[in-house]
């Protein structure tokens, strides 16, 4: 696991972790290596997280960011761009540990609430053309599940029964292909975050086009 940490405090919290994997320390981004063979990439950040950085990192392997100075807009930024998760570096060693492992096994490492906050900032779920091949109902499901439901809630909601809701959950998780309710709820806000920003980089373009 590569950790990209200028100062080495998240890469010293990682290692009290005893995440039982090598890490691999750099310093900046000119000392990034080639990423083949990487299961994942942890991106410490502080007062200015380097965006760019972040960015040119999702593109080619999972990205985690530690930040030693949280902050929900940040966290918020981080799902826009595709990171697959967003950590506090002040989280214990037990539960730093639980995040990076569960990031190494498919699950992303947002926590439900934050997923579930962002979610209702925006006006409406917007789905990418992975969500849209989703049936109605589970459209509706994983909005729901995004939103911080249990099977109980789920099937009030829509007027069906427990376990015809467990199913529903069950079908979702394998036609997105995502281990867990944790990933299916990150999928749509990150597909709502970042159809969000495209619309409203698209509408500041026509702003300056019909301003000039």
């Amino acid at each position: 696991m590569i950790v990209v940490d200028a100062s080495g405090v998240a890469f010293n919290a990682l290692r009290a972790a005893n995440l039982g994997v090598a890490l691999w320390r750099v310093t900046g981004r000119t000392r990034v290596p080639t990423l083949a063979g990487i299961g994942i990439a942890v991106v410490a950040t502080y007062d200015r997280p380097d965006w760019a950085l972040v960015s040119q990192l999702t593109d080619q392997v999972r990205t985690v960011i530690v930040s030693c100075a949280p902050d929900e807009e940040q966290a918020a930024r981080a799902i826009a761009l595709g990171a697959f998760g967003y950590i506090s570096a002040t989280v214990s060693p037990d539960a730093l540990r639980r995040a990076i492992l569960g990031a190494l096994d498919g699950e992303p490492a947002y926590s439900r609430r934050l997923l579930a906050d962002r979610l209702r900032t925006l006006a409406k779920p917007q789905f990418t053309a992975n969500l849209l091949a989703l049936t109605p109902r589970q459209r509706e499901v994983v909005t729901l599940i995004a939103k911080g439901a249990a099977d109980k809630e789920i099937a009030r909601t829509l007027g069906i029964t427990t376990a015809t809701a467990q199913k529903h959950v069950t079908n979702l998780l394998k036609r997105l292909e995502v281990p867990n309710r944790a990933a299916a709820a990150a999928a749509l806000v990150s597909s709502t975050t970042w159809l969000a920003a495209k619309e409203a980089s698209a509408e500041a373009g026509m702003v300056l086009r019909s301003a000039s």
